[in-house]
């Protein structure tokens, strides 16, 4: 499904609003950050259909797939995460 981001690629997704993913609800965007930031167990295809089961559609849960590598392993604030805001958040 999604191959590995390249950093270039991980950059510019980080410096640009995901206009389409931070105009979801905002439990929603709670429920797709806190996967991609926390499930590193599930595969991509797992997490897609999970994401799509949950009532994304198919086109926003392979967006949100495409900032995984960018959410794992990082901590966000709450309102400073990649796709609310296109930049890295701050550590806590």
């Amino acid at each position: 499904m999604h191959g590995a981001l390249q950093s270039s690629e991980i950059i510019t997704m980080l410096t640009k609003t995901d206009c389409e993913l931070a105009r979801l609800p905002w439990r929603v965007l709670a429920f797709v950050e806190d996967h991609l930031s926390n499930d590193d167990i599930s595969s991509d295809n797992e997490l897609f259909t999970h994401f799509v089961s949950s009532g994304l559609t198919r086109s926003q849960a392979e967006r949100a797939l495409s900032y995984r590598q960018a959410y794992l392993g990082n901590v966000f604030l709450s309102d400073e995460t990649p796709i609310r805001i296109g930049r890295p958040g701050r550590d806590r």
